[in-house]
Protein backbone atom coordinates (compact mmCIF):
# COMPACT_ATOMS: atom_id res chain seq x y z
CA UNK A 1 0.00 0.00 0.00
CA UNK A 2 1.32 3.29 -1.10
CA UNK A 3 2.58 6.02 1.93
CA UNK A 4 0.35 8.36 0.94
CA UNK A 5 -2.72 6.40 2.10
CA UNK A 6 -0.77 4.52 4.65
CA UNK A 7 -0.09 8.17 6.14
CA UNK A 8 -2.90 9.69 6.05
CA UNK A 9 -5.67 6.98 7.02
CA UNK A 10 -6.08 5.01 10.04
CA UNK A 11 -5.04 1.84 10.60
CA UNK A 12 -8.37 0.44 10.91
CA UNK A 13 -10.19 2.34 8.05
CA UNK A 14 -7.39 0.28 5.65
CA UNK A 15 -6.50 -3.12 7.39
CA UNK A 16 -9.52 -5.85 8.92
CA UNK A 17 -8.18 -7.87 11.74
CA UNK A 18 -10.05 -11.40 10.28
CA UNK A 19 -10.60 -12.96 7.09
CA UNK A 20 -13.50 -10.42 6.10
CA UNK A 21 -12.17 -8.02 3.73
CA UNK A 22 -15.74 -6.85 3.26
CA UNK A 23 -16.76 -6.56 6.95
CA UNK A 24 -17.18 -2.90 6.95
CA UNK A 25 -19.16 -2.62 3.56
CA UNK A 26 -21.58 -5.72 5.12
CA UNK A 27 -22.05 -3.26 8.22
CA UNK A 28 -22.41 -0.36 6.88
CA UNK A 29 -25.16 -1.75 4.64
CA UNK A 30 -27.07 -2.97 7.28
CA UNK A 31 -26.73 0.01 8.91
CA UNK A 32 -28.56 1.91 6.00
CA UNK A 33 -31.31 -0.96 5.49
CA UNK A 34 -32.31 0.34 8.90
CA UNK A 35 -31.88 3.92 8.64
CA UNK A 36 -32.57 4.70 4.48
CA UNK A 37 -35.97 5.84 3.21
CA UNK A 38 -36.94 4.29 0.41
CA UNK A 39 -34.81 5.80 -2.51
CA UNK A 40 -32.42 6.72 -0.23
CA UNK A 41 -28.83 5.89 -1.00
CA UNK A 42 -25.79 4.33 -0.47
CA UNK A 43 -22.07 5.93 -1.40
CA UNK A 44 -18.87 4.00 -0.39
CA UNK A 45 -15.09 4.79 -1.34
CA UNK A 46 -14.10 1.19 -1.90
CA UNK A 47 -10.98 -1.02 -2.66
CA UNK A 48 -10.86 -1.41 -6.52
CA UNK A 49 -10.05 -5.11 -6.02
CA UNK A 50 -13.58 -5.39 -4.62
CA UNK A 51 -16.03 -3.92 -6.63
CA UNK A 52 -17.62 -6.65 -8.16
CA UNK A 53 -17.83 -8.57 -4.46
CA UNK A 54 -19.21 -5.38 -2.86
CA UNK A 55 -21.73 -4.65 -6.22
CA UNK A 56 -22.98 -8.69 -5.12
CA UNK A 57 -23.52 -7.93 -1.69
CA UNK A 58 -25.51 -5.06 -1.70
CA UNK A 59 -27.50 -6.76 -4.31
CA UNK A 60 -27.79 -9.74 -1.94
CA UNK A 61 -29.51 -7.29 0.56
CA UNK A 62 -31.60 -5.84 -1.75
CA UNK A 63 -30.18 -2.64 -3.27
CA UNK A 64 -31.15 -1.70 -6.65
CA UNK A 65 -29.58 0.73 -9.33
CA UNK A 66 -25.98 0.25 -8.14
CA UNK A 67 -23.65 1.81 -10.18
CA UNK A 68 -19.70 1.44 -10.06
CA UNK A 69 -17.91 4.18 -10.96
CA UNK A 70 -13.86 4.31 -12.00
CA UNK A 71 -12.03 7.85 -10.40
CA UNK A 72 -9.69 9.77 -12.58
CA UNK A 73 -6.98 6.99 -12.80
CA UNK A 74 -9.66 4.42 -14.27
CA UNK A 75 -9.89 2.25 -11.35
CA UNK A 76 -12.98 1.10 -9.77
CA UNK A 77 -13.08 2.98 -6.48
CA UNK A 78 -17.00 3.96 -5.66
CA UNK A 79 -20.15 2.60 -5.82
CA UNK A 80 -23.51 4.14 -5.45
CA UNK A 81 -26.76 2.21 -4.19
CA UNK A 82 -30.43 2.73 -3.84
CA UNK A 83 -32.60 1.34 -1.19
CA UNK A 84 -35.68 0.20 -1.80
CA UNK A 85 -38.18 -1.23 0.92
CA UNK A 86 -39.11 -4.87 0.15
CA UNK A 87 -41.18 -4.35 2.78
CA UNK A 88 -43.65 -2.15 0.60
Amino acid sequence: MLHNVIDYEPHIALFVHDDDPLIFYREIADLAINQLKPGGRLYFEINERFGIEITDLLTLKGFKNIILKKDINGKERMIRAEFEDLKI
